[in-house]
């Protein structure tokens, strides 16, 4: 067992010394030692035949040699400790225990139940966000039991300070029973001890929540006009908007829930399995007919391949139109990129001087000479067995130590921004920023047209699927002023309104004309009106 020096593409030697050792099961690992000093000698350097360099380069020689030497007695006293770990569980429950990697704790913990699209999506989110925090605070742990409870302790501290009660305690819903699932016989789950939020009574006249934001008629038309302009998303966004269906559901929507001649959609929420039934209009209509005979069971069979691969990508794109449509502010150019080559001694000297922790250093470091060295995030994940979040983590904070952007991503700055403009709204007390402006403001906007419109609430939840008129109201019903002050002149009598008001946009007028529809009190002169609004907007 022996230490070496390893050479970058351009051939220039590292600035480290590496050094293998195997784990107890006979895993092969490599190990960055520590730097090497003095004057290599000149077989290395390509000036001769001496093995041997001065006397500080054979100082640093030493050290890293011993220094390996602890990584492999390490490896060796673990392995010993958990050898009669195990023996003693086996003797205990008859069975050898079995170590689930964090990795694929969300695989173990789904496998072989009937869950709906949006629970997995949701434990897909919690347990890729808890695997990233690990990477980050102690990359070391690789199975459920080197979770140490001080590291649970602290994810949990990290979202109860960052996101609502109820999002705390969704994650420590999802996360203590998949420990206790995963976890070996005998294994303490160090997600016990976090203990669940209790929702504060609200004082009068305030609301923490931040709810999404309805689109207004001339906003969703922009967005489908823009949305039309891309492969799929276009007919997927106007069904959405033209149902008030969740995404889930209308990405999951298949030809037997769709009767195209008696005009009307009949399916079950994924989420609630409760019915819903909309009628079939022209916008909807038009998108029905252009996909049927797709030869597929899914009316957008792309959409429903993406939901189960990437539903994230199905939430990126829609907020990406969003941003296009609504974003009045000009976005910044995207930064010019330096070669990551250019700036490898720059970058070292930054973490240096910047990172003290030995072991932080020492793996960015590392992640900063592989990636300098034309290997991709991918690739350095796959050699190191760091996650990939970790990798770019450490990627991002050199650039921002140096000032110079090198990753070699498509640094598409000016869109992120505008979606965090646009479909983001920050909250108070510190949490993140909530979206108001995602698929689901399609489906609040739906319900707020409707009820605007004089629509009954009987008819909203058998047209939506939602249980009470309790969520309706709280979740659903987020009428603008313009909205909520037209909705009222249309329905009520003049002499609680006086002469009709002047409104300020057609969008307005509409509304109250549609309003007076719905309640039977239009003149022929009105409807007329009516009519000729409804074109222009």
């Amino acid at each position: 067992m022996g230490v070496a020096l390893r050479r970058q593409r351009d051939g220039k030697l590292r600035r480290y010394w590496y050094g293998e050792y195997r784990e107890a099961d006979g895993q092969r690992k490599v190990v960055n030692v520590g730097e090497w000093r003095g004057t290599a000698p000149p077989s290395l350097l390509g000036a001769g035949d001496e093995p041997i360099g001065d006397a500080e380069f054979e100082k640093s020689r030493e050290e890293a040699e011993a220094t390996l030497n602890a990584f492999a007695e390490d490896a060796r006293r673990k392995g010993r400790v958990e050898h009669l770990a195990e023996r003693l569980i086996e003797s205990k429950t008859g069975s050898a225990p079995e170590y689930v990697r964090l990795a694929d704790l969300l695989d173990r913990w789904l496998d072989g139940g009937e869950y709906s699209v949006g629970y997995k999506g949701q434990c897909r989110a919690i347990m890729e966000s808890f695997v990233a925090f690990m990477g980050r605070r102690n990359p070391k742990a690789v199975c459920l039991y080197q979770v140490r409870p001080s590291d649970a302790k602290a994810f949990s501290d990290s979202i109860r300070a960052s996101m609502s009660p109820s999002t705390y305690n969704a994650y420590i819903g999802i996360l203590r029973p998949a420990f206790d699932s995963g976890l070996p016989s005998g294994v303490p789950n160090p997600f016990r001890t976090a203990k669940r939020s209790k929702r504060k009574t609200k004082a009068a006249g305030s609301d923490a929540s931040v709810h999404r934001k309805p689109f207004t008629a001339e906003e969703l038309r922009r967005i489908i006009q823009i949305a039309n302009e891309t492969e799929f998303m276009g007919g997927l966004i106007t069904a959405a908007a033209c149902t008030g269906m969740r995404r889930g559901d209308v990405c999951s929507l298949k030809w037997a829930d769709v009767d195209l001649a008696g005009g009307y959609v009949t399916a079950k929420a994924n989420k609630t399995g409760e019915p819903i039934e909309v009628p079939i209009f022209a916008p909807l209509l038009a998108v029905l007919e252009e996909n049927n005979g797709n030869g597929s069971d899914y009316v957008f069979p792309e959409a429903a391949r993406m939901l189960a691969e990437n539903p994230d990508g199905l939430t990126y794109r829609f907020k990406a139109i969003v941003a296009r449509a609504l974003d009045t502010e000009p976005g910044e150019a995207p930064p010019d990129i330096v070669p990551a080559a250019e700036i490898e001694a720059e970058g070292a000297d930054a973490i240096r001087e910047n990172i003290r922790d030995r072991g932080r250093r020492d793996r960015m470091l590392d992640a900063l000479q592989r990636y300098c060295g034309g290997a991709s995030i991918r690739q350095i994940e796959k050699a190191t067995g760091r996650p990939r979040s970790t990798v770019s983590a450490d990627l991002h904070a050199v650039e921002t130590m140096i000032g110079k952007p090198f990753m070699r991503s498509a640094r598409g700055t000016s869109i992120k921004a505008a979606i965090a403009r646009v479909t983001r709204e920050d909250r108070k007390q510190g949490q993140r920023a909530a979206s108001v402006r995602d698929w689901h403001a399609l489906r609040t906007t739906f319900v707020t047209m409707a009820l605007s419109s004089g629509v009954p609430m009987e008819l909203i939840r058998r047209l939506t699927g939602i249980q009470t008129v309790d969520i309706v109201l709280e979740n659903y019903f987020r009428p603008g002023r313009n909205t909520f002050r037209a909705a009222l002149a249309g329905a009520l009598p003049d002499v609680l309104t006086g002469d009709k008001p002047k409104m300020l946009k057609p969008a307005d007028e509409l509304a109250a004309l549609a309003g007076k529809v719905a309640a039977g009190a239009a003149t022929e002169k009105e409807k007329k009106r009516l009519r000729v609004l409804a074109v222009k907007v």
